[in-house]
């Protein structure tokens, strides 16, 4: 919002700078963005070069067609010579002028100048040399009662000083400069003026049921609708004063009755709507539904296609505003209009939203009912735009206004304990000042002795409802730079619970082993079912979707976290990422028959892409079902589990070579791995090979044990390595020799690593060659050569009697 100083000023005066004022109005919480200088420069006395004058006389230019020279009185013993170019100068009028040394916008200071060999002292001014519009077809003419030779600063705003506001979406009260000026009152203590809003003298014929009827449909979008006749009216340019403040803050001067509708908005935030009476059907104004199919051209020119979903102000035969957004071309007000209807309504804040987002048509009005406007409002608007109506415009006001709604009513009181109100602001507020902050906020007080009870004003009362509502308008105003700066007391520590601390452990073993972590949408395309190839009657295909999709690609909520990673995996090669480790952890949201969602939690984890080496000697490692499955398995081995992989068939794995990962004397799989189908793969554009692995996060808890981790001192000291060639029967697991040696007894033993396993000549049939490597330690001191040897012996000793093992 733009609020312009001058018109602050009317209501209500700080005595401050500009950057005192936006400080206080940012302390007191709201923020001002920038601030704009208007207009002509009021430094170094510029102001007093603008004067007021009456034109004489008006002669022909000698040499020049388009040119006059005009006398004109600036109240000094002889008029001044002034040339002008514009059409519409005539004796009689009174005009801006500027004199010599003026320094206008933009421009270098005016001078004596000589036009065609006559001499110009001066200038005399047009809206747009003023930055007041943008009508430079001509002079500003201004009224006739103004005292030539007066400062034209004391009769317009040529000077103005605007500042930028953001405002929060529960505040439509601070979108007037009236609610601005009570937001100041109270920050600074300045006087408030109160809004005038005596009703205009009636003057038309008949009464207001003789010109016009009203049906109200749709009350339930409709709560309150106002309106009134006015007569006589003539239609042309608005007051210079109001073009230049309604240009101030931000919009466009069209004529008179316009302008008065946008002034008497953007001073209260009641938005208006003046019809052109003869051109109604009826005439009479129904308030109702759009029809499906049913369209009206707005004011921009653009053809809208309404539905039932809208409402729309109508006569007997045609939509002629879209509520609360947009007025229609055929009953706009133009030169030809001669008598009024006016209108002041309140609509319901949802339904305006929606249809100014469904339409892509935003406006001032729209962007002030979509935040639910009090149905008091519009009476107060509707009083000041008919009395501008008839005092600027001369029209007569027809007996009689139509009103149909919701009356004005009171919000409940409020409890506002004193005790709790320094409590949560956390230092001393008397009673007296509480009550004095609320009181310059319009709030109704009635004090007590050891709690207020207050009552919001109707155009807070949305927003103020609960008593922290009213400790938070206090500790503003009061300032919250004044709360003093403690330490909290440390009342209790902290721990993170075990689902928290398996998603840390699980990230940070994840990086360790090469993965990097990726955040990916949420919503996601419906068609994902069809590109992991799921069968038609596969319960994952049951999803929950989005009312208000922002796209097809974001229509449901993910099923699987699969697809993101795949998303990300192509995204990544197509940017030179051949390959790479990618890993989430997030949730999947399953529908459930009472309308919520299952969100099971899980970690899903892709490679892409050929592995890298170990080393460079190492051979490439092969990114398959096997490189999967120990993935998983040193992922798990982070919740103090294992797990044993068993068949499995999911259709976006390869039909054979994808596993269940099952934990012992528990029925439910804690994980699935795999390598991903090539279909799927080709179907999401990533380049194989490609292998998942998906971890339950609720099963793998529900295996872990509870009880608490042993810590493992960091090895200081040297460590032994001794390697281990074995002869086993064939059919020995690598996984049991690997636990034999580390159960062995030999609390020396820190790890077991298999690193070779050979079938061929050189062994006898039916056997293999394995070599273990054994790494021996004591955190506290280096090993001696005999205690390294008892704990390898050991290890053989029991490799031996367990799978008839022997050295090579």
């Amino acid at each position: 919002m733009r609020l312009p100083l001058e018109w602050l000023r009317e209501y209500v005066d700080p005595g401050l700078a500009t950057d005192a004022l936006a400080e206080a109005l940012i302390q007191s919480g709201t923020i001002v963005e920038d601030v704009h200088e208007l207009g002509v420069s009021a430094a170094n006395g510029n102001l007093d070069n603008f004067r007021i004058g009456r034109v004489v006389s008006v002669e022909q230019h000698p040499n020049a067609d388009r040119l006059r020279v005009c006398q004109v009185d600036l109240g000094e013993p002889q008029p001044r010579q002034i040339v002008c170019g514009a059409p519409n100068v005539a004796a009689g009028q009174t005009v801006g002028v500027a004199l010599p040394g003026a320094v206008l916008p933009g421009n270098e200071p005016l001078e004596t100048a000589t036009l065609r060999g006559v001499e110009s002292s001066g200038m005399i001014l047009s809206a747009r040399e003023l930055e007041l519009g943008d009508d430079h077809s001509g002079i500003m003419v201004l009224a006739d009662d103004l005292a030539p030779g007066a400062s034209l600063s004391g009769v317009l705003a040529i000077s103005e000083t605007v500042l930028e506001l953001e405002l929060t979406s529960n505040r439509p009260d601070c979108m007037a400069i009236y609610g601005m000026a009570r937001e100041v009152h109270a920050a600074t203590g300045a006087p408030l003026a109160d809004l005038d809003v005596s009703e205009p003298h009636v003057a038309g014929a008949g009464t207001i049921a003789d010109y016009v009827s009203l049906t109200v449909e749709a009350p339930d979008l409709c709560p309150r609708y106002m309106a009134r006749v006015l007569t006589d009216v003539p239609i042309g340019p608005s007051p210079a004063w109001m073009q230049a403040r309604i240009e101030a803050a931000g919009m466009r001067a069209i004529n008179n009755v316009v302008d008065i509708t946008n002034y008497v908005m953007l001073l209260t935030g009641q938005p208006l709507h003046a019809f052109d009476l003869d051109r109604m059907a009826g005439p009479a104004v129904v308030v109702r539904r759009a029809t499906q199919g049913e369209s009206a051209t707005t004011l921009d020119g653009q053809v809208r296609a309404l539905d039932p979903s809208m409402l729309v102000i109508c006569d007997a035969e045609r939509p002629a505003v879209i509520a609360g957004i947009m007025g229609a071309e055929d009953v706009e007000v133009s030169e030809a209009t001669t008598r009024l209807l006016l209108e002041a309504a309140t609509f319901d804040g949802p339904t305006t939203l929606r249809t100014a987002l469904a339409l892509g048509l935003r406006s001032e009005s729209s962007a002030r009912f979509e935040k639910r406007l009090p149905v008091e409002l519009p009476a107060r608007a509707m009083a000041i735009a008919s009395r501008l109506l008839v005092e600027l415009c001369g029209a007569k006001l027809v007996p009689g206004t139509l009103d149909v709604g919701a009356s004005a009513g009171t919000s409940a009181p409020v409890r506002l304990r004193h005790a709790r109100l320094d409590a949560v602001l956390g230092m001393p507020t008397t009673p007296q000042r509480s009550q004095e902050i609320l009181e310059r906020l319009d709030f109704r007080v009635a004090a007590g002795v050891d709690e207020h009870m207050i009552e919001a004003p109707f155009e807070r009362r949305n927003d103020v409802t609960r008593e922290a509502d009213l400790i938070e308008e206090v500790g503003r105003i009061q300032g919250f730079e004044a709360l003093p700066e403690l330490l909290p007391a440390i009342v209790g520590q902290g721990r993170r619970t075990p689902p928290q601390a398996l998603r840390d452990r699980l990230g940070c073993r994840a990086a360790d082993l090469g993965f990097s972590e990726v955040v990916t949408y949420r919503f996601v395309p419906e068609a994902d079912a069809d590109r992991l190839m799921m069968a038609a009657d596969d319960p994952r295909r049951q999803v929950v979707r989005l009312a208000n999709p922002l796209s097809d690609e974001m229509a449901v909520m993910r099923r699987s976290m699969l697809p993101g990673l795949l998303r990300a995996a192509a995204h990544n090669q197509a940017h030179q990422r051949p390959s790479g480790r990618l890993f989430e952890i997030g949730r999947t949201y399953a529908p459930r028959g009472d309308g919520l969602a299952d969100e099971p939690e899980f970690f899903a984890g892709l490679v892409f892409g050929p592995s890298p080496k170990a080393h460079w000697r190492a051979p490439a490692a092969t990114t398959d079902i096997h490189l999967a499955v120990g993935l998983a398995g040193a992922l798990v081995a982070t919740a103090g589990c294992a797990v044993t992989p068993h068949g499995n068939s999911a259709p976006y794995f390869h039909p054979v070579r994808q596993a269940r990962l099952m934990a012992d004397g528990h029925e439910r799989p804690i994980g699935w791995a795999g390598e991903v189908h090539p279909l799927v793969l080709r179907a999401f554009g990533v380049s194989g090979p490609a292998a998942a692995i998906v971890l339950d996060l609720g099963s793998l808890l529900e295996v872990a044990p509870t009880a608490p981790r042993a810590f493992v001192d960091i090895i200081s000291v040297p460590v032994a390595t001794r390697d281990l060639a074995l002869v086993v029967d064939e059919a020995v697991r690598a996984a049991d020799l690997i636990a034999t040696a580390h159960g062995a007894g030999v609390p020396l033993v820190r790890h077991v690593e298999l690193f070779d396993h050979y079938v061929g000549e050189q062994v006898e049939m039916g056997t293999a060659s394995v070599a273990l490597r054994l790494v021996l330690a004591d955190p506290g001191r280096t090993l001696t050569d005999e205690e390294i040897s008892g704990g390898v012996a050991a290890v053989v000793a029991a490799l031996t009697e367990q799978h008839g093992a022997h050295l090579r």
